[in-house]
């Protein structure tokens, strides 16, 4: 960013907003470092950083805490990431319509304890929760082990307020669960990765806290067999919101006292708790075994922060397909990976059709470049889809995180054009460089 741009960004927002210190490198996105991050404290100066930078055709990626900036291409520019870390507020809690409006700085881990004082929680539940923001979670459509049992952000979101690239505040849904009026952004905005607008508030409808939660063990002699158990499960008279596949390497990352199985998860009284173990009991010939109740916390965390490891020199693969094809194609990208000499760690929501493969200790990168083209071949021969979400630095540039083609592409660039024609918002990052 030339030295006449950050001027301008600190005469309009401050000096205390704009950071070109070693921070920046904080928020490099996909190994693009930013000239600067600018800290609006209102939405009012997310409004004047937009109007600046679209004047000055700066490019601004939006952020919260920076927890998906590795997922995308490299942007073509970046000037500055725009942080909404500043707007931190929990604007209305309504307890009594559970409902609850805050701005998108908020982080889970902030939410949570907000709610949890009224026995109350979103029940959704990303890796990294305790520091993704209320952004973050609907710009990256973020969701974790319990969407099989509670669903999706676009379940729960019920409005938004996003400031577009011509510095406008726009409302889209409202603060009410019947809200039905306008056109559906709450719907578009989410998953849209910071390239239509900067999201800067949301509504979502939230449940009161179940009274408590089990975690049950079911062993299988292969991936296979444990896809094959879970896909039982789903026809059992059982209540799960929990349903997870788990092969050997992926039960060791995870800290699991088994190996290859199945991970089930219940919710509720304790009459209810009790009767669902019966049932699996029942059903698993006496093979289910119940997590001890001081380690159901920490495998819950773990489950969720599978998606998104520590280790970065890997490829991290999210696979997504109807249930039954899923559980086809797995135990083949198991067996193909260990024939490259590739370790998958393998989590698969069973019952929502995505898995998620982490692929670690490739002899080289030409190997796991390779790979991932095999795995996105042969996930669309069996009508699956394959975002690659995280890289490590010697195959960026040479593998499509996204994959997708036509026709979906000419819609996506026409929203992109009409919402952002300067290209101000995270240019190049989404699909098809969008």
């Amino acid at each position: 960013m030339a030295p006449a741009s950050g001027s301008l960004l600190r005469d309009c927002l401050g000096a205390e907003s704009v950071d070109s210190s070693e921070a920046i490198y904080r928020y490099a996105a996909s190994g693009v470092v930013p000239g600067c991050v600018l800290f609006p404290r209102s939405i009012d100066e997310v409004c004047t950083a937009v109007c600046a930078s679209r004047d000055a055709g700066l490019a601004l990626v939006p952020v919260g805490k920076g927890t998906h900036l590795g997922i995308g291409h490299p942007p073509r520019r970046y000037d500055a990431a725009l942080s909404t870390g500043r707007l931190d507020r929990i604007v209305a809690h309504d307890a009594a319509d559970l409902t609850v409006t805050a701005e998108a700085g908020v982080t889970l881990g902030a939410l949570a304890t907000a709610l949890g004082v009224a026995r109350q929680w979103l029940p959704l539940d990303p890796a990294r929760s305790g520091e993704m923001t209320i952004g973050g979670l609907i710009a990256a459509d973020r969701s974790g082990p319990l969407r099989f049992g509670h669903g999706k952000v676009r379940d729960w979101l019920i409005g938004v307020k996003v400031v577009t690239a011509d510095g406008a505040v726009i409302h889209g849904g409202g603060r009410v669960v019947k809200n039905v009026a306008g056109y559906d952004l709450p719907k578009l905005f989410t998953g849209s990765f910071g390239t239509l607008g900067i999201i800067v508030e949301a509504t979502f409808k939230i449940r009161p806290l179940p009274e408590g939660e089990a975690l049950f063990l079911w062993p299988a002699p292969s991936l296979q067999d444990a896809l094959e158990l879970a896909m039982r499960s789903l026809t059992a008279p059982l209540t799960p919101v929990v349903l997870e596949a788990v092969n050997d390497a992926a039960a060791e990352s995870l800290g699991l006292e088994v190996s290859r199985c199945v991970v089930i998860g219940c919710a509720g009284a304790a009459a209810h708790l009790d009767e669902q173990a019966r049932r699996l009991r029942e059903l698993s010939g006496g093979a289910i075994q119940r997590v001890r109740d001081e380690r159901v916390g920490a495998l819950r965390r773990a489950l969720s922060d599978f998606s998104q490891p520590e280790n970065d020199e890997g490829v991290v693969a999210r696979v997504s397909a109807r249930p039954t094809a899923l559980a086809a194609f797995l135990p083949a990208v198991e067996r193909a990976a260990a024939e490259r000499r590739i370790v998958a760690e393998i989590a698969a929501h069973a019952g929502s059709g995505v898995g998620w493969c982490q692929l670690l200790g490739a002899p080289n990168a030409a190997v796991l470049g390779e790979f991932a083209v095999w795995l996105r071949t042969a996930a669309r021969e069996c009508g699956a889809w394959v975002v690659f979400e995280a890289l490590p630095a010697e195959l960026r540039g040479r593998v499509d995180p996204w994959g997708y083609s036509e026709p979906a592409l000419r819609l996506m660039r026409g929203v992109k054009n009409a919402l952002d024609p300067a290209g101000v918002f995270s240019p190049g990052r989404f699909v098809g460089g969008i």
